[in-house]
């Protein structure tokens, strides 16, 4: 007899049969995806109080040297038409017309009005001076350049005025000009190693004060920090 097929069993095809995929290591599952995380972006570091005083000052020093400059500008275009037969006739009557006399004027009044300038615009950066006395300042030391302007107007000035003074010192203060253009350099060589030692002493001062602070913080916080001794047994 031939065997009757079940008729609670449905025949399967090999269509319907359909192999299980398994994920390979090409298709990431879908926990794989979820587990990556991107990475945080990279933040600066906020800048110190150092730094930003240091900033500041910078900042402060620019502004004040810029304030100076455009004054000493101003100065020099409002005198230039006034100033050069006055300045030239002073300095012919100091020099007497004597070359070595007109050396050696030229040379002081080049260096000393270039240091003095220097030295006095480097006192604005002190913190405990108002905006007010940091303005008078910058105005001083504006002043104190002055004759050295005066012969600078002279010297590259185009106008009637400044041919005029030009002549009159070749002939009553021969060589001032030229040795005032050398006293120059060296006080502006001179200014500049002044107020690095200044601004190095300052920080030095500031620093020991710090160190001085903490001495005194840490011989208050010492003797609690110790600990007590024991007590000997002679003592009971």
């Amino acid at each position: 007899m031939s065997e009757s097929a079940d008729p609670a069993k449905p025949a399967t095809t090999g269509a319907d049969r359909q192999p299980a995929t398994k994920p390979t290591a090409e298709q990431p599952t879908e926990q794989a995806k979820k587990a990556k995380k991107p990475k945080p972006a990279k933040q600066r570091k906020p800048a110190t109080p150092e730094q930003q005083e240091r900033r500041k000052a910078i900042i402060r020093w620019v502004v004040f040297i810029g304030v100076g400059a455009i004054l000493t500008v101003l100065l020099y275009f409002l005198l230039s038409a006034l100033i050069p037969r006055w300045w030239a006739q002073v300095v012919g009557r100091q020099a007497g017309g004597r070359i070595s006399t007109g050396i050696l004027l030229g040379l002081s009044y080049g260096f000393v009005f270039t240091l003095l300038p220097l030295v006095v615009l480097a006192q604005a950066m002190h913190r405990s001076f108002s905006w007010r006395a940091r303005t008078i300042i910058v105005l001083v030391a504006a002043a104190l350049t002055a004759p050295n302007l005066m012969t600078l107007g002279i010297s590259i000035g185009n106008s009637p005025a400044a041919h005029a003074g030009e002549r009159t010192l070749d002939v009553t203060a021969p060589g001032f000009r030229q040795a005032t253009l050398w006293g120059v350099i060296l006080g502006a060589v001179t200014g500049a190693i002044v107020i690095t030692l200044l601004l190095l002493w300052e920080r030095r001062g500031q620093e020991l004060k710090l160190l001085r602070a903490r001495l005194d913080q840490l011989e208050k916080e010492l003797p609690s920090a110790l600990p007590t001794p024991p007590e000997s047994p002679d003592s009971r």
